[in-house]
């Protein structure tokens, strides 16, 4: 009898697996989710690290610089990061299609580099010379093609080359720190660098060799047909979207001094765990709304379940137990203590968030998005302009800016799916 419960049990979980390894949005989630984890605890030892081994004050520079960094990234996508998850899975050239993406992002990424790095100095970081300039020129090109790179695993629906390439990317910038000790904060910022260019590297070995890419194709306008639009859309809605995540640590470090940047660059990168939970998630679930036709309650039923069964333990042992991580880190850190359990509480509500967006996307309402990250940047950077006097009211801002996500993402992803029926009849739109 126990033997034949044993045998039940065992076929239970077999077919679970089977179903898991066969069904693309779990296995694709399942990736993206490990990818995540695997990223976070990185990142998590590599804000250790670098708390130890380097002063709070260079810290707190290099998040600002780090900032900017993503500031830069983000004005140099061009909106090819969306556009590769929407278009590239059905594409006949995914080769031509990825090197055309991939030229205008290092165009772009290389105006936006040279632009950002003449502002160093406004956004608190004091010792700006050439070599700092240009290794920011540097990091943002190359980060910018590790960001296109890993939307086009996202779209292939393959995201175990995701998970592959972002391991480099972890395990290089976490080792690196230990090697530049004693120069200060650019030696923080160059990790992002290291990283990003191994990275990039087996990015490159991946889709050539397993998927089949070549490299050494002319650039085509004929790949962008069709997709200006979108992508234009959905750049405008995603750079003023990040503008919060990008400006945040440099009106820190400007207004309150680099102290309070690192206080804040930790509680954030926490916080950002979490958010990223919910986003590897969502990312699947978009990959398969743009490839699949069906029932559009079933995807979002899914990735609910999914989002809110991860999130929801994760969040309340963050908020319980937020002086013991911070300490981790190390002692000084506590002090961002209850910045952290404000933002911990209001990341449950990035999962309504980041499904009606999607929702919203699907059906190329990139105006509407780009009106509510608006709003959402506009409440929060106003706030923390104004009214905030430390990194508590700068918590308070970015709390007022979900509030105002929540309520019109969810309103406007309802109306959207109500007027197609709930159905993923995109094409017609």
């Amino acid at each position: 009898m126990g033997a034949t419960k044993k045998g039940r049990r065992g076929n239970f979980l077999s077919r679970i697996y089977f179903h898991l390894m066969h069904d693309s949005f779990y296995k694709n989630s399942m990736y993206l989710l490990i990818n995540m984890a695997f990223s976070t605890v990185a990142g998590f030892f590599f804000v250790v690290i670098c708390a130890h081994l380097f002063t709070q004050k260079d810290f707190g520079y290099a998040t600002s610089m780090t900032g900017a960094l993503g500031l830069a990234v983000a004005f140099s996508n061009l909106g090819m990061n969306r556009t590769i998850v929407r278009f590239l899975g059905r594409s006949e050239t995914k080769s031509r299609d990825l090197v055309s993406k991939l030229s205008i992002v290092l165009i772009f990424a290389l105006l936006s580099g040279i632009i950002l790095s003449s502002f160093l100095k406004s956004f608190g970081i004091e010792q700006v010379n050439p070599l700092t300039v240009f290794i920011f020129i540097i990091t943002v090109l190359v980060c910018s093609v590790k960001s296109l790179f890993d939307f086009a695993f996202i779209a292939i629906r393959n995201s175990s080359g995701a998970l592959i390439e972002n391991s480099f990317f972890g395990i290089t910038k976490l080792v690196f720190p230990v090697f530049v000790v004693g120069s200060g904060f650019l030696g923080i910022f160059s990790a992002q660098l290291a990283g990003a260019l191994v990275a990039v590297l087996a990015s490159v070995i991946i889709l050539r060799v397993k998927h089949g890419f070549e490299f050494r194709i002319q650039p085509s306008k004929d790949a962008m047909i069709g997709k200006w639009r979108f992508a234009m859309g959905s750049y405008t809605s995603d750079l003023v979207g990040g503008l919060p995540t990008s400006i945040l640590p440099i009106i820190v470090v400007a207004r309150f001094g680099p102290i309070s940047g690192a206080l804040w660059y930790v509680a954030m990168q926490i916080t950002n765990f979490l958010l990223t939970v919910s986003g590897s998630v969502n990312q699947a679930m978009f990959a398969e709304m743009a490839n699949e036709r069906g029932d559009l309650r079933k995807f979002v039923k899914k990735a609910s379940i999914t989002m809110y069964g991860l999130l929801i333990p994760l969040s309340i042992s963050v908020f319980i137990f937020a002086p013991n991580i911070l300490t981790v880190f190390h002692g000084n850190y506590v002090a961002a203590q209850h910045v952290l359990r404000l933002m911990t509480v209001f990341a449950l509500l990035g999962v309504a968030n980041y499904i009606t967006g999607s929702i919203l996307l699907l059906f190329k309402k990139v105006a509407y998005i780009t009106f509510v990250n608006a709003v959402n940047a506009g409440v929060v950077i106003f706030y923390c302009v104004i009214f905030a006097h430390n990194v508590n009211g700068v918590a308070i801002g970015w709390m007022l800016g979900e509030l105002a996500n929540l309520i019109l993402f969810v309103g406007g992803g309802i109306f959207v799916a109500r007027q197609h029926g709930g159905s993923l009849d995109w094409d017609a739109t």
